[in-house]
């Protein structure tokens, strides 16, 4: 009978137990979808310390300098490249954002009207009185979707704020962070984080590159077009590539509607330079200039991305691929590796 009782006794504990575990995980998931823009700016932190980190690194390895000296060293280099590249770049595009903004409305709503006059667009859309009922909706989402992308800016000295105090003490935050696990598990834990944050830099690098790559090579090949706002049109191409495979999509569309004003024949010709330089980026600047960066598949890439917009909008989009590399390091190393026992080519490492 005792042991009838106690056998029921400590099946309800478990139940209890398995209850109360499950409702934590709903309440940590509730809460983590209400703060959702807070963690990913938190996350943008990350990547800034990271990108910050690398620089002290790279310092580090020419000069036999403390921490101190080499992060002092990253600071000042990274704040002369910003004041250098705001001297190069910023009094054109002072001129050209501005025109840019509102121009893009004007290049929407002309397309439209062309679309609107081809041949069978007319009769497949009869049950529309008038063609603005079609294009002022679209015009207006379009309008909000370049605003709030410009209005991020607004977060970026919240997130430089955080990456500069995550970069002045990691291993503070490492430890604090590593207190949450068995500590039989800390060791493992610390490589899992430390190659994450290898594998990140690495993605920064290739990002970078690409990113200079479009950049320059779209401003010099609208110039010669006499695409109108090539600057500002080719600043837009190469900070858009940060997002893999959909930025450029993403940054051609300013270039295109802005070439469609001139004529169609430019827009036609902007695609193809958007074409060549995309094939040129994939296929040979990467190869040759960064050897052993981390990019993920493709459609993997893309996935991810989707899922990241339906989740957190914009931000979401933004930031969904080096969140991947982060979960791919981790399923890597703590599935992969230590549930299933197999080898295998850990992201970054």
């Amino acid at each position: 009978m005792d042991d009838g009782l106690g056998n029921l006794s400590l099946f309800t504990r478990r139940v209890l137990i398995a209850v109360g575990l499950v409702a934590l995980v709903a309440i940590l998931l509730y809460f983590a979808g209400q703060l959702i823009d807070v963690l990913l700016l938190v996350f943008a932190g990350i990547l800034v310390a990271v990108s910050i980190d690398g620089v002290s690194q790279l310092v580090a390895r020419y000069l036999p300098l403390s921490r101190f000296w080499t992060l002092s060293l990253a600071f000042v280099l990274i704040l002369l490249l910003s004041v250098v590249l705001g001297f190069v770049i910023g009094p054109p595009m002072k001129e050209q954002l501005p025109q840019l903004i509102q121009q893009l409305p004007e290049a929407l709503q002309e397309l439209a009207v062309t679309l609107l006059e081809l041949p069978g667009i007319e009769a497949a859309l009869k049950e529309v009185e008038e063609p603005g009922q079609l294009i002022n909706p679209l015009l207006e989402q379009f309008t909000a979707l370049f605003t709030s992308t410009f209005g991020a800016i607004a977060s970026f000295f919240l997130i430089l704020l955080i990456g500069f105090y995550l970069v002045l003490s990691p291993s503070m935050y490492l430890g604090n962070m590593l207190l949450l696990f068995p500590p039989a598990r800390r060791g493992r834990w610390r490589e899992v984080l430390a190659i994450q944050g290898r594998a990140l830099r690495l993605w920064l690098l290739s990002r970078l590159i690409s990113m200079l790559f479009v950049g320059i090579s779209i401003s010099i090949g609208l110039y010669f077009m006499d695409v109108p706002m090539a600057g500002a049109l080719g600043l837009i191409a190469g900070l858009l590539t940060f997002i893999p495979y959909l930025g450029p999509i993403l940054g051609m569309i300013p270039t295109v509607l802005i070439a469609f004003l001139t004529s169609p024949e430019l827009a036609l010709y902007a695609i193809i330079l958007y074409f060549i330089v995309e094939t040129l980026e994939s296929n040979v600047v990467m190869p040759i200039a960064a050897k052993g960066v981390v990019r993920l598949p493709p459609a993997y890439t893309v996935i991810v991305q989707l899922a990241g917009a339906a989740v957190a909008g914009l931000a979401g989009v933004i930031l969904a691929t080096p969140l991947a590399v982060v979960a791919v390091v981790a399923i890597q190393m703590l599935y992969i590796e230590d549930v299933l026992g197999d080898k295998v080519d850990v992201l970054g490492k």
